[in-house]
């Protein structure tokens, strides 16, 4: 056994996912760090704020990617490694040729209806310059994921990963040595350092590795018509996957005030921080899996996902147990001792850890083994039971047991998808 082990680690396959749950580890404990300073330093009301910025941020982020974070992964390796190999600098003009377009439509719908907007957006209403912001941080977010998107079409996980770190490094740093932490400083400074070291990546990779230049976008018929093909779908599933996140704290904060959308986002945050645990063999299963097609060898890559479901479960029981059991010390190491009045609520939204963990296995392997985007059915079908059952809470107790149950659906529907679709061992 521990033969076996020690073949499948020293593979190329087994070097990526050591090395990228060691970088995911560091960047969950950067999360740690980044919602301890803001939690400590800002007001509750802050915190609230400065959390449905962060949700809607991410919506708006991967609404303006529109499903290129998955299409890249998945493309990329079926033009390198397919029984006719293609170049792939057209492919990525067209990708950046849509993402433009989208952000451009999304950036003047927003603007049109701003009032409404910024309430959803912001928590408040009125705030002009705050939203000019958030529209900006959530396009310079895109353009990473473009970044991170390459390095896993091209199997680089090293600078995958290292990309990813540097930008969770950089959300730390302001917050050591700003003076005083408020919402927009905090938001602008993000907005700067990553805008930077977006350029680094497109100039060292996309511009002098693979010879992209401005003056070569021009529009790529074939290769725009194949990503909005495979896109459009993924785009509204990423819009349901992060209007999930989202809409709690939004309807939270406009039905209960920033001060429960705070409490409330202490359980999302201890969700959030354990699941990239999860969702980093994700990661490498969606080009794992493409190369899979490509080889014609999609039975191998099935058995890999049923052993992976296995560990999946035990590993995420354990989770829950411990963050259960060390709720209330936790909350106050990660965030203050005003928030250990939220332990109640956090414990019942960490039980949805399981859940998702088997959700986060199955996503990139259903995008990887057909163009329909299954997705799409599972994240629709769970925003309308989110939508449907936070309309019937009336406590942050029934708001917790309706987000668990959400991702109990979102799961089941996961499972019955791969089994119907899957390859036969």
């Amino acid at each position: 056994m521990l033969k076996v082990i020690k073949e499948k680690l020293s593979s190329g396959m087994g070097r990526d996912v050591v090395w990228t749950f060691a970088i995911q580890f560091l960047i969950m404990i950067c999360a740690f760090a980044v919602n301890k300073l803001l939690a400590s330093r800002m007001s509750i009301d802050d915190f609230g704020q400065y959390n449905v910025i962060k949700r809607s941020v991410q919506v708006l982020s991967f609404v303006m990617l529109a499903g290129v974070g998955i299409a890249l992964p998945r493309y990329i390796p079926l033009y390198r490694k397919g029984d006719q190999p293609r170049p792939i600098t057209p492919l990525i003009q067209a990708s950046l040729i849509y993402i433009i377009a989208v952000t451009t439509a999304v950036c003047m719908a927003c603007w049109a209806f701003r009032s409404d907007v910024q309430q959803l957006v912001l928590g408040e209403s009125d705030n002009d310059g705050l939203l000019i912001i958030a529209l900006a941080y959530a396009f310079v977010m895109a353009m990473a994921q473009v970044a991170f998107a390459f390095y896993r079409g091209i199997g680089d996980f090293k600078w995958y990963n290292g990309t990813q770190l540097a930008i969770q490094l950089a959300t730390i740093l302001p917050l050591i040595f700003l003076p005083v932490l408020t919402v927009s400083n905090v938001f602008v400074t993000w907005l700067f350092i990553t805008a930077l070291l977006v350029v680094f990546y497109f100039g060292r990779e996309l511009w002098v590795r693979h010879g992209l230049t401005i003056g070569d976008l021009t529009t790529q018929k074939a290769e725009l018509k194949t990503i909005i093909k495979y896109s459009s779908g993924r785009l509204v599933a990423d819009f349901f996957q992060f209007s999930l996140a989202a809409f709690p704290l939004i309807y939270i904060s406009y039905v209960q005030g920033l001060k429960s959308t705070a409490y409330y986002a202490i359980g999302t945050t201890f969700v959030t921080m354990v699941t990239p645990l999860y969702s980093f063999m994700g990661i490498i299963l969606l080009p794992y899996v493409s190369e899979c097609i490509a080889k014609h060898e999609l039975a191998s890559a099935n058995r890999l996902i049923n052993r992976l479901s296995l560990l999946y479960l035990a590993s995420a029981a354990v989770a829950i147990i411990v963050l259960c059991l060390f709720t209330d010390f936790l909350t106050r190491l990660l965030f203050a001792e005003s928030y250990v009045m939220a332990s109640g609520i956090t414990r019942i939204m960490v039980l949805s850890v399981l859940p998702q963990a088997i959700y986060l296995l199955y996503r990139n392997t259903l995008d990887a083994i057909s163009v329909f985007p299954y997705n799409l059915i599972v994240l629709g079908a769970c925003l309308a039971a989110m939508l449907i059952s936070f309309n019937l809470c009336t406590t942050l107790n029934q708001f917790a047991w309706a987000y668990f149950g959400v991702s109990c659906l979102q799961a089941l529907l996961s499972l019955l998808i791969w089994q119907t679709v899957k390859v036969p061992n």
